[in-house]
C-alpha cells in the first residue's frame, strides 16, 4: 500500500477512491472499502482512500473534536489489511476547509487524482460548509464522466455502526459489542512506566502503561491479549484508581501478566480488550483480592481458548 502525504499529480489510467475520516476504521468503513476495492478491480483501476492525519473538527471547532479512536498508524495497518492500494493521507487546513465541493472535486478528484469511480457513505458531506452530498457527486460525474456508488450504513442488532457509538461503546466498558462493530479488538498502545510497585510486594506484579489513546475503557477488570516482543499472552488489564490500597489516587492502566517473569519497564505494549470482567471493587485485604484476581484470570482463560 503506497502512502501519500498530500495530493500529488497523477498521471495514469485513474482510480476508484473513496474519502472521509474513517476514524477507528470499523466494520462499516470495511463495507465502503470493500466496495471500492471491487470496483476497483472491475475497472482495472487502483482502489484509493482519502483520510485525514487529524479530525476536521480540530481545525474547524478545536473545543468539539472527539477523542480519536485510532492512531494514524493503527488505521493505516488496517486499511492496509483491507486491501486498499493508495491512502492520501491530508492535513485538515484552513484552506482546504474553505475549498468549495465543486473546486475540491474538479481541481482534486478529476484534474489531480484522475478519478473514475467514487464510493461514498449515503450521508457524507464535504467542502466548505459541508455543502458538498451525494446528489452534487452524481451530477458532477455525468459532466465529468465518472460513476458515483452510495453506500448505505451498516447495522448490527438493529443499530447504525458508526465512530461516535463506538466511543460510547468503549467509554461504557462494552468491549465486546465493540469489537463486534470495529470487527476486531479494541487496543490501546503505550510504553510501561515506573508504578509503586505495591503489586509485586503482594504477589501480585502489574505493568502501568502509559498510552496516547485519547478513548479508554471504563474503570475495571478486563480479560486482554498483551502484545509483547513479538508474542501474544493472556492478561488481566485494570483501569481506574486501587481502591483497595489507594482509592484518592489518579486512575491508571495496570496489566497483570501471569508467566511473565522478565525487565518490562520501558517495554512498548499493546493491549487488545476481548471481555470486561467487573467493574472496580474495593477488597478487606490484599488476600481477598489476589484470590479474585485468580478467578478473574481462570474466566479470561477461558475466553481467550475462544
Amino acid at each position: 500500500m503506497k502512502v501519500y502525504r498530500g495530493f500529488p499529480s497523477m498521471k495514469d489510467q485513474g482510480r476508484v477512491i473513496t474519502m472521509g475520516v474513517f476514524d477507528g476504521v470499523h466494520r462499516g468503513h470495511a463495507k465502503i472499502v470493500h466496495i471500492c476495492r471491487r470496483q476497483a478491480r472491475r475497472l482495472g483501476l487502483t482502489a484509493a482512500l482519502i483520510t485525514f492525519n487529524e479530525h476536521p473538527q480540530g481545525t474547524l471547532a478545536p473545543e468539539k473534536r472527539p477523542p480519536r479512536l485510532a492512531t494514524p498508524e493503527q488505521c493505516l495497518n488496517r486499511l492496509q489489511q483491507l486491501g486498499v492500494d493508495e491512502v492520501f493521507l491530508v492535513p485538515f487546513t484552513r484552506f482546504l476547509a474553505h475549498t468549495t465541493a465543486e473546486q475540491f472535486i474538479r481541481r482534486v478528484l478529476v484534474r489531480r487524482l484522475v478519478l473514475r469511480h467514487i464510493v461514498v457513505g449515503r450521508d457524507f458531506v464535504f467542502g466548505r460548509d459541508a455543502l458538498g452530498n451525494t446528489a452534487m457527486l452524481r451530477q458532477w460525474g455525468k459532466a465529468c464522466h465518472f460513476g458515483v456508488s452510495v453506500v448505505p450504513p451498516l447495522r448490527h442488532r438493529g443499530k447504525i455502526i458508526s465512530s461516535s457509538g463506538l466511543r460510547a461503546l468503549i467509554s461504557r466498558g462494552n468491549v465486546e459489542l465493540a469489537r463486534a462493530w470495529l470487527g476486531w479488538p479494541y487496543a490501546l498502545h503505550g510504553s510501561v512506566v515506573r508504578g509503586e510497585g505495591r503489586g509485586r510486594r503482594i504477589g501480585l506484579p502489574t505493568a502501568n502503561l502509559k498510552t496516547i489513546h485519547e478513548v479508554v475503557p471504563a474503570p475495571g477488570t478486563y480479560a486482554v491479549r498483551v502484545y509483547l516482543e513479538n508474542m501474544a499472552w493472556p492478561a488481566l488489564c485494570h483501569i481506574g484508581k486501587r481502591p483497595t490500597f489507594h482509592p484518592w489516587g489518579p486512575e491508571t492502566i495496570e496489566v497483570h501478566i501471569p508467566g511473565w517473569d522478565g525487565n518490562i519497564y520501558r517495554k512498548q505494549l499493546t493491549i487488545s480488550f476481548l471481555s470486561r470482567l467487573r467493574g472496580e471493587r474495593r477488597f478487606s485485604n490484599a488476600t481477598a483480592l489476589l484470590r479474585q484476581v485468580r478467578q478473574d484470570f481462570k474466566q479470561a482463560l477461558k475466553i481467550w481458548r475462544k
